[in-house]
């Protein structure tokens, strides 16, 4: 495939946006990447995730800042249930097991749609909006086969939810051929090694670009939603090689607004803040753009932080509590921490650090057991990355707690992985290896044997009158082995069961173990289907195929050769189901 551009959309959790940048500016200088610039907000050049949907359920309206200003609207009007509102919904893809393509999202009054088609359309949005900035300078008609896509996913999704990632974009308009799927972290990491040198204040090297070969240093992705982690290495080469498998969890900047949320739930009770945000939605958005700016900004303990809120917020304490906000104050638990002061509340340093403590102690816990792994020893640094990053409250934490470690915080770390993720559609090899989060195999049967050396399962007779053991674990690649890009694992034969089956359905199974030998063990779950097709079944049971999967990029590929026929496919794994 010829590549004349790279477009790289950042689907986040609280912000999304793109970039691109041409193969002949990437030539020249790898970090002339234009990003989608806002007018709207100077907190991110990227814009909110969230969609308004007109009432038909199937076709768009808005999306980013001008979807949140659109529904407010609505709701001022009080016709907010004839219409589709979606924000902050890609966490469903975290927290959902087993996604699938029927699965239906909930809209911010309850109403129901199916998410493949929320994301689908919200991913248009971004793909029709860069192709209109692209359309600017050149004819997009004449070589949009020519643009290469690459969408983010964090490091822990599951393969269900990558996958599921990938079709909304192939449902959006976006060729599967033209598409890669980029892992967060890897994108950042990506990013970074082509930032110069730069010094801060203590003049310690603020880059990771002329970190040697052999250097190791841990990746802490922290955005809106999830924080990914994992930890690289510099080849011989420059390029990155993963040392530890990439891990994390829900503990992303968006923790930090439902804490401070439940702090004034606790002020003026849930009653106030439901109807805040029901019917002054705009005000409620404001309030929480002046907060979102508050987070990023140095907070010392010593010293106070003035948040303005919109008069409303007195008018409904008034109305739903027959009480004075300045009042309910008082008799709240933060009397001497909390000051009304007019529009203002004037707010203990000690109290608004609160509101990051649970997750910046979960985050700190779990980059202190990551740096007790053998394979991370001598560790060199941390970098941080992602939206979440530019908070000073965990940069304080993070660097006070691992004082042995330079700690790099590139400029625009929220952009990091947006701009790394173009650089990565250039050169998808820059990450060489990678390491495996579950063990992957396969559902298998054979002809009993006394001599069977796996634990006793399932033995019964099948169609042809064979005794069979049923539910054995074949292995392909196990937790914690490192994979190589496009390394193939050893090849695995399989046949058909009866003569005239027309397709081999291989069940594919994962194990949070190392060496299961049962499907029907513990921690084992069944995640997809390899579905290899038969077009000649003369040979009958003796026809056979070589399977070989390929683990060491962003999707899992297997090879698949017809041996009668000498035939050479490449398929995929369905997660979906």
């Amino acid at each position: 495939m010829s590549l004349l551009v790279v477009v790289a959309i950042d689907f986040g959790t609280t912000y999304s946006g793109w970039a691109f940048s041409y193969k002949t500016d990437y030539d020249r200088d790898p970090l002339k990447i234009t990003p989608k610039t806002t007018p709207h907000s100077t907190l991110s050049l990227k814009v909110p995730t969230c969609i308004l949907i007109n009432s038909d359920g199937k076709t768009p309206h808005s999306f980013g800042y001008d979807a949140e200003d659109n529904y407010a609207e609505i709701c001022e009007q009080r016709k907010q249930h004839q219409w589709f509102f979606f924000r902050r919904f890609k966490m469903t893809l975290f927290r959902v097991k087993g996604m699938t393509r029927c699965d239906i999202l909930e809209d911010e009054t309850g109403k129901k749609l199916p998410a493949m088609r929320v994301f689908s359309l919200a991913i248009d949005f971004l793909r029709k909006d860069v192709l209109d900035t692209l359309s600017r300078h050149v004819d997009t008609k004449n070589f949009e086969s020519d643009i290469h896509w690459v969408l983010t996913v964090p490091a822990i999704w599951n393969d269900a939810a990558k996958q599921f990632m990938r079709e909304a974009a192939q449902q959006a308009g976006i060729p599967g051929k033209n598409l890669r799927l980029c892992l967060e972290p890897e994108a950042a990491s990506i990013y970074c090694r082509h930032l110069p040198v730069t010094k801060n204040t203590k003049q310690e090297v603020a880059s990771i670009s002329q970190l040697s070969s052999g250097t190791k240093y841990l990746v802490l992705d922290a955005g809106g939603g999830t924080v990914d982690i994992t930890v690289h290495e510099v080849t011989d080469d420059g390029n990155l090689k993963e040392l530890h498998k990439a891990s994390g969890g829900a503990w992303g900047g968006t923790q930090v607004d439902l804490a401070f949320e439940a702090f004034l739930s606790s002020i003026v009770g849930p009653v106030v803040i439901s109807k805040f945000r029901s019917l002054h939605l705009e005000d409620y958005i404001e309030f929480f753009r002046e907060f979102e700016s508050k987070k990023r900004k140095p907070i010392q303990s010593t010293r106070s932080v003035t948040i303005r809120f919109p008069a409303i917020l007195s008018d409904l304490c008034h109305e739903f509590t027959e009480t004075d906000l300045r009042e309910l104050v008082r008799q709240s638990r933060f009397e001497s921490k909390v000051q009304v002061l007019k529009d203002k509340f004037r707010i203990d340093g000690d109290v608004f650090n609160e509101f990051f403590e649970p997750t910046v102690r979960k985050i700190i816990s779990h980059v202190e057991n990551i740096l007790t792994k053998s394979s991370v020893d001598s560790c060199d640094a941390i970098l941080m990355v992602g939206g979440f990053s530019e908070s000073s409250v965990l940069q304080v934490n993070v660097k006070s707690t691992f004082k042995h470690l330079k700690v790099i915080v590139p400029d625009e770390a929220g952009l990091a992985v947006l701009k790394g993720a173009v650089i990565f559609g250039h050169k998808p090899t820059a990450i060489t290896e990678r390491v495996c989060k579950l063990t992957y195999g396969e559902k298998i049967t054979h002809r009993y044997r006394e001599s069977c050396k796996h634990a006793k399962g399932r033995v019964e007779k099948d169609d042809n009158g064979d005794l069979r053991c049923y539910d054995i674990f074949e292995t392909h690649v196990k937790a914690g082995q490192s994979v190589k890009v496009d390394e193939e694992q050893p090849e695995m034969i399989s046949t058909p069961i009866t003569d005239n089956q027309t397709a081999i359905n291989v069940n594919v199974y994962a194990s949070s173990t190392t060496n299961p030998q049962l499907t029907t063990e513990d921690g084992c779950k069944r995640i997809g289907t390899l579905t290899v097709p038969i077009s000649d079944t003369s040979s009958g049971r003796k026809h056979e195929f070589g399977t070989s999967f390929i683990f060491g990029g962003t999707d899992i590929v297997v090879k698949v050769v017809d041996k009668e026929s000498g035939e050479i496919m490449l398929k995929s794994v369905d997660f979906l189901g």
